[in-house]
Order: C-alpha cells, then sequence, then structure tokens
C-alpha cells in the first residue's frame, strides 16, 4: 500500500507540471487584450472598463515583490474620480467592484488576489447581464489571472468561451481547470469541468466524446458523494443517450435525474424541458406542449429563445397553429446568441408539419447561416436536414408529418402532471444560469 500511495504522490507531482498555460486571445482577436471591450462599450465607460482591465493585466503579470513601483502614486485618485463621475449609484453592481479595483493602484503589493479576483468577476456578471459576453470574458480571464491556482475562475473562463463558440480557447481552458482542480483536490469543479466540455462536445455533434466526458463527471461525483453534481451528470447523460438513439438507457438516466433533484431544485426547470424536447422527438406533441406553456414563465431571458422554439413545434404537432405562431413571433426578437440557431430549426420542423413549405425553408435558412456562423456543426446538419425534407415533400406533392404523432401514454400522462405541478409549486423562476 505504501508503494501504492507514493506512486499515486508521483503522478499528482507530474500533474502539476502539466497544467497549460492560459490561452488569453482567439484568432479573431490579434490586438492587445482588452480591445473587445471598447468594441461592445463605445463611449467613455468602455474606456473605463479597458482601464481596469488593463491595469489588472499588468498586475497579475508582474511578480508580488515587484509590484511596489507598479503605478504612480496619483493613479488611483483619478481613477476613482472617473469612477465617481461615469458609473451612476444606480449601478451598484459595477460601481462596487469598480471601486474594489482601486485597491491593486493603491497598494499593489498587498492587495489580496481573491479581492481582485472577486471584483473581476462580479464585473464580468455585469457585463453578461448589459449583453456584451466579450467584456464578460476579457474580465474573467482578468479574475483567472489575478488567482491563477483557483480552478473556478478558469471554469468560468472555459464556459464563457465555448458559449462565445471559441472552441480551441475553451478546450484549452478546461484542460487548465481540471488540472487545477485536480492539484487542490476540488473535485466539484473538477466534475463541472468535464460536465461543461460534455456540453461543449454535444453542442459540436461529438456524441461518444460528450458521453465520455458526462460519464467521467458522473463517475467522480458517484466517488465523491456529491449528489447536486451527480444529478446533473446523470442529467446529462439522459441528453446524450437519447442523441446516441439508446432510449432505455435514456428513461434510466432521467428517472435517477428526477428523483436526485425533486422540484424544488433550480435545474429542474431545465430537466423538464430536456424531457418535454425527448418526447416531442417521440411524437407526444400534446405532453410536450404541456409541459413547455408552464416553462416559459420560469425562464432567464437567455434561455427564452429555445424554449420558445420547441414549443413552436410541439405547438405544431398536437395541431395548434396560433401557439406556433405565437412562439415564431417571440423569436424573432432575440438577438444572435446561443441556442438561437437550433431554435429556427424547431421552427422550421413546425413549419413542415402544418405543410407550410415557404416558411419552413425561411427558417431552416436562418437556423443553418447562425450555425456555420457560431461553427456549431450539429445544428448546422439539423438545419440542412430540415431543407432536404422539405425538397423531399414538395417533389412527392403530398404532406407526410415529419414525426409521427404517437399514441396517448398513461404513464407520460402522470409524468406530465408531475412536472406541471412541480412547475407551478416548485422554486421561484430560475434567475441564473446555473439552472439553464
Amino acid at each position: 500500500m505504501a508503494r501504492s500511495r507514493s506512486e499515486t504522490e508521483k503522478k499528482e507531482v507530474k500533474r502539476r507540471w502539466r497544467i497549460p498555460p492560459p490561452v488569453l486571445r482567439g484568432p479573431e482577436a490579434p490586438g492587445p487584450e482588452g480591445l473587445t471591450v471598447l468594441d461592445e462599450f463605445e463611449n467613455e465607460l468602455g474606456v473605463l472598463l479597458w482601464k481596469q482591465l488593463r491595469s489588472v493585466l499588468l498586475w497579475a503579470d508582474v511578480p508580488g515583490a515587484e509590484r511596489g513601483d507598479l503605478f504612480n502614486e496619483q493613479i488611483g485618485s483619478t481613477r476613482q474620480a472617473d469612477i465617481l463621475a461615469i458609473v451612476p449609484d444606480e449601478i451598484p453592481e459595477l460601481r462596487e467592484p469598480m471601486e474594489d479595483l482601486l485597491a491593486l493602484l493603491n497598494d499593489p503589493v498587498h492587495v489580496e488576489p481573491e479581492r481582485i479576483g472577486l471584483a473581476c468577476n462580479r464585473i464580468a456578471t455585469w457585463a453578461e447581464g448589459e449583453g456584451a459576453p466579450r467584456t464578460a470574458l476579457e474580465f474573467l480571464q482578468a479574475a483567472s489571472l489575478a488567482c491563477p491556482a483557483n480552478p473556478r475562475f478558469a471554469l468560468s473562463v472555459m464556459r464563457a468561451a465555448r458559449d462565445l463558440a471559441q472552441y480551441p480557447r475553451a478546450e484549452a481552458w478546461f484542460h487548465r481547470a481540471v488540472g487545477l482542480a485536480r492539484q487542490c483536490r476540488d473535485w466539484d469543479s473538477y466534475i463541472r469541468a468535464y460536465l461543461a466540455h460534455g456540453t461543449m462536445m454535444l453542442r459540436k455533434g461529438a456524441l461518444p466524446a460528450a458521453r465520455r466526458s458526462f460519464l467521467k463527471g458522473y463517475r467522480r461525483a458517484t466517488r465523491q458523494g456529491l449528489k447536486e453534481v451527480r444529478a446533473m451528470a446523470v442529467h446529462d447523460l439522459f441528453v446524450v443517450e437519447y442523441h446516441l438513439g439508446n432510449q432505455e438507457d435514456g428513461d434510466k438516466y432521467a428517472a435517477k435525474a428526477i428523483a436526485l433533484y425533486g422540484p424544488d431544485h433550480e435545474r429542474f426547470v431545465r430537466l423538464s424541458h430536456d424531457i418535454a424536447f425527448v418526447w416531442l422527438m417521440e411524437g407526444a406533441y400534446e405532453n410536450a406542449m404541456e409541459i413547455l406553456l408552464h416553462l416559459l414563465p420560469k425562464l432567464p431571458d437567455k434561455a427564452q429563445a429555445t424554449v420558445n422554439g420547441t414549443l413552436a413545434r410541439a405547438a405544431a404537432g398536437a395541431g395548434r397553429a396560433d401557439i406556433f405562431e405565437e412562439a415564431r413571433a417571440r423569436l424573432r426578437a432575440f438577438p444572435q446568441d446561443v441556442g438561437l440557431a437550433e431554435a429556427w430549426v424547431e421552427v422550421a420542423r413546425g413549419a413542415l408539419i402544418l405543410g407550410r413549405h415557404d416558411e419552413a425553408r425561411e427558417a431552416a435558412v436562418k437556423a443553418e447561416a447562425l450555425a456555420r456562423r457560431r461553427m456549431e456543426g450539429q445544428i448546422r446538419f439539423m438545419a440542412e436536414s430540415v431543407l432536404e425534407a422539405i425538397s423531399a415533400e414538395e417533389r412527392a406533392s403530398e404532406h407526410l408529418q415529419e414525426t409521427p404523432k404517437a399514441p396517448s401514454s398513461r404513464s407520460r400522462d402522470e409524468l406530465t402532471r408531475k412536472i406541471v405541478t412541480g412547475l407551478e409549486e416548485g422554486r421561484t423562476p430560475v434567475t441564473s444560469p446555473a439552472g439553464w
């Protein structure tokens, strides 16, 4: 046993030296770090954010003992005056972290790195809420550079890069987050990193790779007895097994996820959507539509596009053209963000079910263009498949419903009622990305 522990310790030491360095820029941003801030905020606030970001990056790049003469004595008071003049009191979620960063200018040697990291993280959260995801990514990277041993900050960068479809950058930060998490035995972050990686692989259409990441997260969660991330892992496995065509395994994971979450858990909302989506794909349109209608009031704005697309298709299959048109109309108002391309694929499929070929083609072309721009290979393939189905139906000169309507199922009706009751009686609407 002593030999085994010694060998394990040697392996752990080796891993510490294999943590990859941070990747700070993608090929689309060849200039200095932070210029995307000025692109998203073309005003004096953008200049102030850029200055604060550059100060953090400079401070993080210099060893602690050499930071004493990093900034001149007046810069702290000058920057504070800029904050008071430019950032309104009515935005404390930005004013407070911007003022926290002044400690870095006033006392660069003794300021606590965690304080700087948390301030950058708060600014990133504010920027995300303002529809500036690239600014958010820049400040998340700054947080990770300020606290280079913290895997949670590295994981946040990985997720942000993934959601911007910057997959090579996200892959590099994934490996960094995993290495840091193993080094400090932060198994929760380790598991979440693998789940985030599996989600990225799923979006890219690399299903076996997605399953491997989800399984790795699930096994570690089981080994460490971490219930919440174990529930998240079986939830993700339910989704990937469905995509792989393994209905029996998918149903087993779905049942486990329902039991582990319970209706009061925030992610119960996402699980409900995924169950509705699977049923939709199998032709249980009425059940799926009922769940989705109760989901919409529970969702943050960021998730509304995905569910409106799914609802449009379910409503079409259920013969509710009025609900289909309402969902499609809402979808037109959404920005070109994660989930939008997939939503338009669902609208195209709904229009095809209704026999509206021109509307189906318009939605599928929109989805394909969005997916191509964001390098979402699986979604692009789905859009192209819908276009082929439209052409085939037109050549056949007859209407063939894309997915045959499934017969009514008592067990599904009962589970639908359970989910709807859980959505009505569960926790308050989801307001953070964690539940979606």
